[in-house]
């Protein structure tokens, strides 16, 4: 092994493990105990929300807690994402780590705290984690305290280390400033919402009830058939589908149809697609096909929801990412092999209220423009998403 190269478990201490406890089905309210989850860590920065509570009088004892400037380290999750680090910040003496998750105790008179999250980042760690990573369900994999210790570090000298991690930090901080203003111009969607119709848990405003199928043409599943590498038209699968309701046409697969599928299996400008399966917390994701999208199929974990000229498709998709319509979904969840399901006949039954149709038009109006405005976002993110990748290429391979 070149000298510039080491293993994490050369610059450590010491690994902490935290604890498996039984919970409550919900986050902490007030000064409960909660647990953190793999999810706390898993997207880049720590997310002390993402817990669930200890039952009441429950005695932590000497589980270990996380603290301002620890390093957490997930030791399970699905094969892309076990190994994710993150830097707490600000001090959570109520909250404690749950078996999942490790706490590492760097050597910093070798390296620097932060540099040893950016170099757990890196492309070499990230390979070795994936391929590292072990278990029988696609869905959680594991990763042992071995295979962090040996997993592959370039390391320089500290005043180096400092200046690579000061360089990624501020890089981050740009990416962070964008995904803050999408995160912002989706909470001004959920706003104007609850503005012009109204909670939809009370129909405060007094529309009159009906079901999701009644707004529709129809509603079909999508192709079984296998899709991959080539094809004529892309497939979008559930990960295409975004948490907060946007199409991502990123890691798309292809398939090639027959002309007498092309109307079953292809969708069109103004289509709303659903997620029928996906783990409890995704399932029922919803998004709605954009003007001038070339022609992509659906894969069968979709729903195809075609809605009648009588109602505007934006507003059953903004209705569908309310708080409201998530809990109702979590509530319609049927599990099979660890994986939650609804059927497009149960989506079709969900009652929905059914305001005019020049209302729904005005609302898809404005929300078209705040779309326009997180297009600008998106771009302006992808290229920082680039930079920042091209700046710890080249930090990790010695060239920054």
């Amino acid at each position: 092994m070149p000298s510039s190269l080491t293993t994490v478990g050369a610059v450590l201490k010491g690994i902490v493990s935290g604890k498996s406890i039984q919970t409550l089905e919900r986050p902490v309210q007030g000064d409960e105990f909660g647990i953190l989850k793999v999810s706390a860590v898993t997207w880049g920065a720590f997310r002390p929300a993402e817990n669930k509570a200890l039952p009441a009088g429950y005695d932590p004892k000497d589980c270990p807690r996380p603290m301002d400037g620890d390093i957490l380290i997930s030791r399970a999750n699905t094969r892309e994402l076990v190994g994710a680090p993150v830097m707490v910040q600000g001090n959570h003496p109520q909250l404690l780590l749950s078996d999942k998750l490790l706490k590492l105790i760097p050597d910093e008179t070798v390296i620097d705290a932060r540099y040893l999250v950016r170099a757990l980042r890196s492309p070499s760690a990230s390979a070795h984690f994936y391929k590292s990573a072990g278990g029988s369900s696609g869905s959680m994999t594991n990763i042992t305290q071995s295979d962090i210790r040996t997993a592959p570090i370039y390391l320089p000298p500290l005043p180096q280390q400092r200046r690579i991690a000061a360089i990624l930090d501020q890089a981050e901080t740009l990416r962070t400033q964008r995904r803050t203003a999408l995160a912002q111009l989706d909470s001004l969607t959920q706003s104007i919402f609850l503005d012009m119709f109204g909670d939809p848990d009370k129909n405060s405003k007094g529309w009159t009830m009906g079901k999701i199928g009644d707004m529709l043409e129809s509603a079909s599943y999508g192709t079984s058939e296998k899709s991959g590498a080539e094809g004529e038209f892309p497939v979008l699968r559930m990960n295409n589908l975004t948490r907060t309701g946007e199409l991502d046409l990123q890691n798309l697969k292809y398939m090639d149809l027959p002309s007498k599928d092309y109307d079953r299996y292809l969708v069109k400008a103004g289509d709303v697609l659903f997620n029928r399966t996906n783990s409890a917390e995704l399932v029922g994701k919803t998004t709605i096909i954009p003007p001038s999208t070339p022609p992509l199929a659906y894969a069968g974990y979709l729903v195809r929801l075609r809605v009648s000229d009588a109602h505007h498709p934006l507003y059953l998709v903004r209705f569908m990412n309310t708080s409201y319509a998530k809990r109702m979904l979590r509530s319609m969840c049927k599990s099979i092999v660890g994986m939650a399901n609804i059927n497009a006949k149960e989506i079709q039954a969900m009652r929905i209220a059914l305001p005019p149709l020049p209302l729904q038009q005005t609302f898809a109006t404005r929300i078209q423009a705040i779309e326009a405005l997180k297009a600008t976002h998106r771009a302006a993110l992808t290229q920082l998403d680039a930079l920042f990748a091209a700046l710890q290429q080249r930090a990790f391979a010695g060239q920054l």
